[in-house]
């Protein structure tokens, strides 16, 4: 009787490290993703849209993510269309 409560008690103890191991990492990839975001020079797409704003006069037509930032597409004063990209880790935007 003593055994069977003794091998039940252990299984439980591992089974809650098991579980408390398991949320351990998951609160890393939580915690790393948040690190990321803080890193970026620009987290949104609205943010984006700002910086392009301070820098070219137009309407904005579409906000775009690309592969390492955002893609503005605007309407300038004399009906042209251009882009602008912004580069979500260092802030750096350039027309293309």
């Amino acid at each position: 009787m003593k055994l069977g409560l003794t091998l039940a008690l252990i299984a439980c103890l591992l089974a809650s490290f098991g579980s408390i191991a398991g949320n351990d990492r998951q609160n890393d990839r939580n915690q790393g993703a948040k690190n990321e975001q803080r890193r970026l020079a620009v987290n949104s797409p609205d943010q984006a849209v700002a910086m392009v704003q301070r820098q070219y006069q137009g309407k904005v037509l579409s906000v775009q993510s690309s592969g390492s930032g955002y893609r503005v597409k605007l309407l300038n004063n004399d009906g042209q269309v251009f882009s602008v990209s912004v580069d979500a880790a260092t802030g750096r935007v350039s027309r293309n």
